[in-house]
């Protein structure tokens, strides 16, 4: 078969994540079920944040803990449902 007659029926979702702590914005990189993985990393102590995703411009919002707060040597920040 040859590739370039093969038709894409792909699908790309615009996909947007944010942290939003303390008044601060912080683009996600990664998400998942119990952590997340900042584009930029920082410190912060332990807090309260919501997460906010936009898929294909639908929005959902929850609240998380950071447990851990935010530490700028660490890849991954462990988050937990907050209600």
């Amino acid at each position: 078969m040859d590739a370039t007659k093969q038709r894409s029926n792909g699908y790309s979702a615009d996909v947007r994540m944010q942290l939003s702590i303390n008044g601060q914005v912080l683009s996600i990189a990664q998400l998942g079920p119990d952590f997340i993985i900042l584009r930029d990393r920082m410190d912060h102590p332990p807090a309260l944040g919501e997460i906010a995703v936009w898929i294909d411009g639908h929005e959902r919002r929850w609240n998380v803990h950071l447990p851990d707060g935010l530490q700028a040597n660490q890849n991954k920040t462990r988050i937990s449902y907050a209600g």
